[in-house]
This record gives C-alpha cells, sequence and structure tokens, in this order.
C-alpha cells in the first residue's frame, strides 16, 4: 500500500470551473456520461486536485464521514485535493480537505481521507465479493463532460451492458461495459459501477480516446474485490 501525504488544498482549487477536467494526461483515464440521465446520490462527490501543476476532477464514493473511494490515477502524484458533497457541479457546496491519499495494493483503486469529518445522510453500498460479469446490466455515475465535450452541471447515471473481464489503467481486473442509454467519456473517473444496487468498480479508462456522442462506448472499471480486505481494512468498512 502506497500513502501520499499532501498539503492542505489550494485556494485555486475553489475557484475552479463548473466543468470536470481530465485528470490525466492519457485521455482514455477520463471516463464520464454520455447520454443517460440526471442522478441525485448522496454518496456520489466531485473531487478537484492539483496534479502536475494542473486542476483536474475526478468522482469519488463516499465511504463513511472520513473517507472517500475514488480511481488511483486520481490520487497518483496529486498534491492537493478538495472532495464536494453536493451533485451540482455549479454550485458544490463547501470543500472538504483530503489530508491523505492512499493507492490499493492491486487496481486502479485509491482511498481519500477527510481532514475533518464530514457526514452524510447515507454512504455507498459496496459489494466486495463481486466477480466479473458477461451478461446482465449495471449503471454507471460520474460528473464531467457529456457528449462531444460539452460541460456538464451535475451528476449523470446510465445503464450499461456487463461484457466480460478486462484490464484497468494499472493492469488490474476490470469489468468491461458497454453503454446502453449512456456511456462514459472525458471529464471523469472514479466514478461507480453499480450492480444491483451496490458499488462493484470504479471507472479506470475508456477503450477509445474519443467516444463523442456514442452511448454505447465501451469503459473499463476497477474491480472491487481485487482489493477487499484492503479496503475494509483502510476505510473501516
Amino acid at each position: 500500500m502506497k500513502k501520499i501525504l499532501i498539503a492542505a488544498a489550494a485556494t485555486s482549487l475553489l475557484a475552479a470551473g463548473s466543468a470536470a477536467l481530465a485528470p490525466a494526461a492519457s485521455a482514455q483515464n477520463t471516463p464520464n456520461i454520455i447520454g443517460g440521465s440526471s442522478a441525485t446520490v448522496a454518496w456520489e462527490v466531485q473531487l478537484l486536485f492539483v496534479q502536475g501543476g494542473g486542476t483536474y476532477g475526478c468522482t469519488g464514493e463516499q465511504l463513511n464521514a472520513s473517507w472517500v473511494l475514488t480511481a488511483n490515477h486520481c490520487a497518483d502524484g496529486t498534491t492537493s485535493m478538495n472532495v464536494y458533497q453536493s451533485n451540482s457541479t455549479s454550485n458544490r457546496g463547501p470543500a472538504r480537505v483530503v489530508d491523505a491519499l492512499y493507492s490499493a495494493p492491486s487496481g486502479d483503486i485509491a482511498l481519500a481521507h477527510l481532514r475533518t469529518a464530514a457526514p452524510l445522510s447515507s454512504y455507498a453500498p459496496l459489494n466486495l465479493s463481486y466477480t466479473t460479469k458477461s451478461s446482465g446490466t449495471g449503471v454507471v455515475m460520474g460528473y464531467g463532460n457529456r457528449a462531444n465535450s460539452a460541460p456538464t452541471d451535475h451528476l449523470y447515471k446510465a445503464t450499461v451492458n456487463l461484457t466480460g473481464r478486462s484490464t484497468d489503467a494499472y493492469y488490474g481486473t476490470a469489468q468491461h461495459v458497454t453503454g446502453v442509454d449512456g456511456a462514459s467519456n472525458h471529464g471523469d473517473s472514479g466514478g461507480a459501477l453499480t450492480v444491483n444496487g451496490s458499488v462493484v468498480g470504479v471507472c479506470s479508462t475508456g477503450d477509445t480516446a474519443d467516444p463523442g456522442s456514442n452511448i454505447h462506448a465501451g469503459s473499463n472499471y476497477a474491480v472491487l474485490s481485487q482489493s477487499a480486505s484492503w479496503i475494509r481494512s483502510t476505510a473501516g468498512v
């Protein structure tokens, strides 16, 4: 497990624009939602952070008052991070400062620790025994750009097909999905894949560098079960 100590969040994060930005240089590591529908989910939070001198955005799942789950490529090399608990990207609400980031031993998975506890009305339900599927459907969620790079002002969700095992950005086990009524796009990573109402993975990569407006595009979600014991022991869930 790699622990990344980070400084107090920079004030520039608080003033960042309403459109979430790509969290990494590789365009394939930045999926969000094309199509789909607006969603309200208390535990699906926004992350703004400084990485490599730029300010970027990702999605996270708040697990309890002190811990947030996200993708490791959103944490790797990050020097400051804030969490926002609003589902609106134009009115994010107060910043919750992250004081440490932890990389999972396997997969594109990370945990962010909040400096001060920030309780919510509900927290992300996890399925830490999930195995990849080649049939059935799930739901993906995220913030960021919509079709053809148009910015969003809210959290969106979409139904996806479960289409087999794949690999995430850190060579871990991933669930491959393709869109039914919406798909992943640039502008966010770390967003939830839920199956039967529980979070089973976080968004890692897209199949193509630019899916444009293709609501059926494919993407890869790092499966939480590959680091289940680490998630339990670190976040206390």
